[in-house]
């Protein structure tokens, strides 16, 4: 029996509406599942609908879902979080957490969801990341949300940001400051923000192009 994660409401689209399917699900359903602001990473679901064993398009049901890779969203999904659910790169309707039954799943007590969110950083973050990083941005932001989930420490702005400066634009060296970050951060923050002379010639606090301190 498959473990269920959480229970959602979901809602499907119409059926002549764009890109949606023409017949209606059964239960057993299974789909690709985009949790909000998690966009690097799409999970497929199993819906299991509750009181129902077919359900009309354009229609509201609640299901249990269950979903693949749960180690990537360990700690990180909550009551009221939405996603939609897709065939490939059709979106067949959306949904909203409504009970987590998976306790492994369910985000700590007092942790804002947002700290633990790297899309839900500083936009400049964000751009500096797909413009340094490209075809291997995804990776990149999947590499930081491991971080910043793993540690509280690690959750601000400033280690993010001397995370990408000392990366140099690459991912195989954005893992290795990852690791020198996980053993002391200020040792990252001193090779991002101190020249060879140990004096500061950069604030990360600020965002990317206002970093430089005046000299």
């Amino acid at each position: 029996m498959d473990q269920v994660d959480f229970i959602a409401r979901l809602e499907f689209l119409e059926a002549n509406e764009k890109n949606g399917r023409k017949n209606p699900v059964r239960s057993g359903y299974s789909t690709h599942i985009e949790f909000e602001n998690y966009p690097e990473y799409i999970t497929s679901g199993k819906q299991k609908y509750i009181g129902k064993e077919i359900v009309q398009l354009g229609t509201k049901v609640d299901a249990e879902i269950t979903i693949l890779a749960t180690e990537y969203f360990s700690k990180r999904l909550y009551e009221n979080m939405n996603f939609k659910f897709c065939e490939g790169p059709r979106t067949i309707g959306f949904g909203k957490i409504m009970t987590i039954i998976n306790p492994e799943l369910k985000i700590e007590s007092g942790v804002d969801h947002h700290k633990i969110n790297l899309n839900l950083y500083s936009n400049d973050i964000l751009t500096r990341l797909e413009s340094d990083f490209k075809e291997d941005s995804s990776e990149a932001k999947r590499k930081i949300q491991e971080l910043i989930k793993s540690n509280k420490e690690f959750r601000n702005n400033r280690i993010i940001r001397a995370l990408i400066f000392t990366a140099n634009k690459n991912i195989n060296h954005l893992i290795k400051m990852i690791r020198l970050t996980q053993t002391d951060w200020r040792d990252l923050l001193l090779n991002a923000e101190y020249n060879q002379h140990a004096k500061k010639i950069r604030d990360f606090n600020y965002e990317f192009g206002n970093e430089e301190l005046k000299p």
